[in-house]
């Protein structure tokens, strides 16, 4: 990273404003699945399951044969990868032009300008990219921002026992039934489950947000909060998140059946810029450990779109 100040003019006593941030996007899927963040993880560490289909048997008087029932232990490999931002920035560069009134008196030029902002700018871009890797990312990625671990659509892909469906195209028309079908194949023993829901882009979110609204379907109450709508007759929530935007993807699971993992929590919430007298350059830096894991891949179901 580098100052690029070529489109500035050298400064003339302009009027001293505020930076102006862009809009930035939450990171959903972190808070979503914050239950199943899994932390003190440097490398890999195995998420223990355990699963039991224990027989009913007659209980009257002289009964006291064994069962047999299994009671079956797994493990699924919940690897991380370590990630950091290292930027290194010369505050010389701006002494010409219109935030030099920001910087400290005297030539040391050792402080960052504007630190707070650069910070809080970069954390949240961070948070952008880790959205969207959380579910997309692909270690074969030709993307720097996607291929440092695999997402939960990769690691999904690589099982066996999830139901998939197609569907050649999303569009209003369509995506009413679509998302009917979902729901169709979502596995009996966990339609009841409170945390079972269907998890879509927000581009796929609008197209169906307006099927509803062209299908006049008020009296279910189908109004959408948040990125937040139930599927019309079920207790079904969907979430809209940008992790899956432009993924041709929608997913259904329970919440409790994602999993992420990292060393140290919020540990990409935080920045630090160091002044290096060697080289004249304040060093900005973040750096965490992130990775996902699926416990239970048969319960799951993907619509694939073409």
């Amino acid at each position: 990273m580098a100052y690029n100040v070529n489109a500035l003019t050298d400064y003339v006593n302009e009027q001293k404003l505020p930076i102006i941030k862009s809009s930035l996007m939450d990171s959903k899927t972190m808070s979503l699945f914050s239950g199943n963040i899994q932390v003190g993880i440097k490398h890999a560490e195995a998420l223990n399951l355990m699963s039991v289909d224990p027989k009913l048997q007659d209980d009257s008087v002289g009964s006291s044969t064994d069962g047999n029932s299994d009671v079956k232990f797994t493990q699924r490999i919940l690897q991380v990868a370590p990630i950091a931002v290292r930027e290194f920035l010369d505050p010389k560069v701006l002494n010409t032009k219109w935030m030099n009134s920001q910087i400290n008196a005297g030539s040391k030029d050792d402080a960052l300008v504007f630190e707070q902002d650069l910070m809080t700018e970069i954390t949240s871009k961070v948070a952008i990219k880790n959205e969207k890797a959380l579910w997309q990312g692909d270690t074969a990625s030709l993307n720097d921002d996607l291929n440092k671990f695999n997402g939960f659509l990769k690691v999904i892909d690589a099982e066996t026992g999830t139901t998939v469906v197609t569907a050649s195209t999303f569009t209003s028309a369509t995506a009413l039934g679509l998302i009917d079908m979902v729901y169709s194949e979502i596995p009996m023993d966990i339609l009841n489950q409170a945390d079972t829901a269907i998890f879509m882009g927000w581009d796929y979110f609008r197209i169906y947000t307006t099927a509803l609204k062209n299908a006049n379907l008020f009296h279910y109450g189908v109004d959408a909060v948040d990125g937040e709508i139930v599927v019309p007759g079920t207790n079904i929530k969907i979430y809209a998140l940008n992790g899956l935007n432009g993924s041709k993807r929608i997913v259904s699971g329970r919440i409790s059946n994602f999993y992420i993992g990292t060393d140290l929590l919020d540990e990409a919430d935080t920045a630090e810029a160091i002044y290096l007298p060697q080289i004249e350059r304040v060093k900005v830096k973040v750096a965490f450990k992130l990775g996902t894991q699926i416990a239970l891949p048969e319960e799951l179901v993907v619509l694939q779109v073409a």
